[in-house]
């Protein structure tokens, strides 16, 4: 009797152990089908790198040619990257209203896509959004015109790779400011507006050609 009351107990715990060792095999099963079932926008993306460097924005303000520069940079996820970026300039000409001194800066979110990003010479395009101040000094009267801004920049282009590590982009865009105050300024909300050339110097790592294929 003892001998089978033993036999019985050494089969319980046997099976027991069986049917949690298959139950955990039916649940990785269960949960590697959801994944390979269940498709979100994220899941088959992968951050292959990040970047940063300088950003050089040429355009007009009226009818003076202008620079603004500074810098940006972001995560390089396959194709596509998402980052920030922030540009400044500051104009000393005179225009139609004898300003003295004109400041402009903005910053906010960058995206961005590289089509064939691997090859020597590819398809380079981006978005800027962002937010910030412009600032007229005028020359014949104590008062000085400040305002916050918002400013969209689409841009498409090409990139050069110069190495694996460095990449040199060339657009060209149109810039639209949004903000200005035309009975404080004296400027209608599209004088600010203009087509810009863009050169944007990438330095970092952009994942491994290799591994995309």
């Amino acid at each position: 009797m003892k001998k089978l009351v033993l036999v019985l107990c050494i089969g319980l715990i046997s099976f027991t152990s069986f049917a949690q060792d298959d139950d955990y095999d039916d649940d990785k099963a269960r949960s590697r089908n959801y994944n390979q079932r269940h498709e979100t926008l994220f899941n088959r993306t992968h951050v292959v790198g990040a970047f940063g460097g300088p950003i050089f924005e040429y355009s007009n303000f009226g009818d003076n040619f202008d620079v603004s520069a500074g810098g940006g940079g972001g995560l390089v996820i396959d194709n596509f990257f998402i980052g920030a970026y922030g540009l400044g300039a500051v104009d000393n000409s005179i225009l139609k209203n004898d300003w003295e001194k004109l400041e402009i800066g903005h910053g906010g979110l960058w995206v961005g896509y590289t089509l064939n990003q691997f090859k020597l010479v590819h398809l380079y395009s981006s978005v800027k959004v962002g937010w910030g101040g412009l600032k007229i000094e005028f020359s014949d009267e104590d008062f000085d015109y400040q305002d916050a801004i918002f400013v969209l920049t689409p841009e498409l282009g090409a990139e050069l790779n110069v190495f694996r590590f460095f990449k040199i982009g060339f657009s060209g865009g149109y810039r639209f400011v949004d903000g200005i105050d035309p009975s404080l300024s004296g400027y209608e909300e599209g004088d600010f507006d203009n087509f810009v050339g863009t050169l944007t110097l990438r330095f970092g790592i952009f994942g491994n050609p290799r591994k995309r294929r």
